[in-house]
């Protein structure tokens, strides 16, 4: 498949031009720094459409373990939990939410440590689970959990380290744990002595492996039902990850949507009907 040309934001580009300058002469502050950037998210704030729609949820700030978070709630019954991806924000499944509270559910979307409102300048994997596994114990009449992106990667993990939950649908998981720095060193213009180091990094810091916390590793632990979707045209995340995923657990009911992108995903009409046909079925 042809490559697809990247337009890098103008603080990209700076970063791509300064990094193989900066592991030349100091590779392990280069390191550091691209540790320090892997562990920060870029701040988007709402889209115009989300502020519309904004009115509809109940927003609180609450204290979970050590964060102070956002929540945004909307529906009467049943509970899913969406939980969003890096840089992302729990408004970002908006219509999602909307579709589904209409269809009789109660949705309660979060902003993760350092993401969307919630309080933070650095987050990682960790905090992911620690928040989720806090608001989840919390709720009562929980039926599934929406995990899009790296959203998905922390349910995973969470549920492979003892957490329970009834149902899983997945959105767009990056699978493939060597796919994801490729995918960040390709970004930043990183080379291998630096990705390396990252991985050295990540045991010293979290006592565990880059590979450890992936989902290509976590999912085989995954034991209750899931659904899991990818769109044709993400460009963040290889589809073939979905392919990955169903070979892990072939009882994973897999949908490959044409057309769509690693955010459309959210907010997809055929992804919004087929999530609620699948939720009927768990009945």
């Amino acid at each position: 498949m042809a490559q697809t040309k990247i337009a890098y934001p103008f603080f990209i580009k700076v970063i791509r031009f300064l990094f193989p300058i900066l592991e030349s002469i100091a590779p392990s502050v280069a390191v550091k720094w691209a540790v320090k950037l892997f562990l920060t998210p870029f701040q988007f704030g709402f889209t115009p459409t989300e502020k519309q729609h904004l009115d509809k949820f109940k927003m609180h700030d609450v204290i979970i373990s050590r964060f102070k978070i956002r929540t945004y709630e909307i529906g009467e019954g049943p509970l899913i939990i969406c939980v969003h991806g890096w840089a992302g924000r729990g408004m970002q499944f908006y219509k999602m939410a909307i579709d589904l509270a209409d269809a009789g559910y109660k949705l309660l979307l979060i902003d993760a440590p350092a993401h969307g409102m919630s309080e933070g300048k650095m987050s990682n994997l960790f905090e992911f689970i620690e928040v989720f596994n806090g608001l989840k114990e919390k709720q009562d009449n929980l039926v599934a959990v929406i995990g899009h992106s790296l959203g998905a990667v922390s349910i995973s993990l969470a549920i492979s380290e003892g957490s329970k939950v009834p149902a899983f649908i997945s959105l767009g998981a990056p699978v493939v744990a060597q796919d994801i720095l490729d995918e960040f060193a390709n970004k930043l213009n990183l080379n291998k002595t630096t990705i390396h180091g990252m991985r050295e990094k990540a045991v010293t810091t979290f006592s565990r492996t880059f590979d450890s916390v992936a989902m290509e590793t976590t999912f085989k632990e995954v034991d209750c039902p899931v659904l899991a979707f990818h769109g044709s045209n993400d460009f963040d995340v290889p589809v073939y990850h979905l392919d990955v995923l169903k070979k892990i657990k072939p009882k994973t009911e897999i949908r490959r949507i044409e057309g769509i992108g690693h955010r459309r995903i959210l907010k997809d009409e055929r992804v919004i009907k087929e999530i609620k046909n699948w939720l009927l079925t768990l009945k």
